[in-house]
């Protein structure tokens, strides 16, 4: 529980919530218990990324999503900086001066990486001296190293984009996960055989793994074995892409508003089939596998 000390301010983007990120929190969180102190963060939303390129479309964690992991994992405030033109433009000693000693922290943490202030021109050396004469702590967390690599929010990016959904876990330390609006579909997989939820993810930012099919959990009533396609339905000449979850074992009367899935692996890419009776001896075979992998 919080005291009358400041909180251990922990800094950065957060984008992923990911092991490296983790590593931060978990240092923060230490500090914090031996002080007594409340465990905070101060992010930033959208990502710098988002402010440059408008059509961005690769955030691993909106601001929703990000803010309830982050609250999972025990930090009790969380204080979100706009991030607009103004703020991309403020002198390193400015933004810490107008953004991170007015939280009052007791001690900061952040990545060995962390970079703030115009043209990302600050850093943990800069921050230490901007911070020491306030008496406030920093503690800088070494990057974490996974794979012979360092994990980072690009690093997991670069996995969902090839489709490669099991690496991009074991780099979050979590199944990848997309949520939204359950909307009408074609009825093509009901006629096939294999009924489907057609979601329509709700943060148009939100990045979509590849193309493909996956054996994945639907969040239904807890977790629920699935299939999951994404594409454009080539047998079909479909040329929207859709997001479709069939369940496995289960088959509902009426579809629910919302549904999440996370991927656990990629089955295939996505393929035109000559005809709907060899697409559905393909679906059927990767329910099968699917099933398996679950199970397992």
């Amino acid at each position: 529980m919080a005291t009358e000390t400041g909180p251990v301010l922990c800094l950065g983007s957060f984008d992923g919530v990911h092991r490296g990120h983790r590593a931060i929190l978990d240092r923060g969180r230490e500090e914090a218990a031996q002080t007594g102190a409340a465990l905070a963060v101060l992010t930033f939303d959208p990502l710098p990324a988002q402010l440059i390129h408008p059509d961005f479309t690769y955030v691993l964690t909106p601001l929703r999503e990000k803010t309830a992991l982050l609250v999972e994992l025990g930090v009790e405030a969380i204080h979100v900086l706009r991030f607009d033109r103004p703020a991309r433009e403020m002198a390193p000693a400015d933004y810490v001066a107008r953004e991170v000693l007015p939280l009052r922290p007791a001690a900061v943490c952040c990545g060995s990486d962390h970079r703030f202030g115009r043209n990302g021109a600050g850093d943990t050396a800069l921050l230490r001296r901007l911070l020491e004469p306030r008496g406030v702590g920093l503690f800088e967390v070494p990057e974490f190293r996974l794979f012979e690599a360092p994990v980072r929010s690009t690093r997991v990016r670069e996995r969902l984009l090839l489709g490669h959904v099991r690496r991009a876990a074991e780099l979050l330390g979590r199944e990848y996960r997309l949520a939204g609006r359950v909307v009408p579909g074609f009825g093509t997989g009901r006629k096939l055989g294999f009924p489907t939820l057609n979601i329509q993810v709700e943060e148009p930012e939100k990045l979509v793994p590849a193309d493909g099919v996956y054996a994945a959990r639907a969040e239904l009533d807890g977790l629920r074995p699935a299939v999951l396609n994404i594409g454009h339905r080539p047998t079909f000449q479909g040329e929207k892409r859709s997001i479709e979850v069939h369940l496995l074992d289960r088959e509902l009367a009426e579809p629910p508003a919302r549904v999440a899935v996370r991927f656990v692996e990629r089955l295939r890419p996505e393929r035109r089939f000559g005809s709907a009776g060899e697409l559905a001896r393909h679906i059927a075979a990767d329910v099968e596998r699917a099933r398996a992998i679950l199970a397992a």
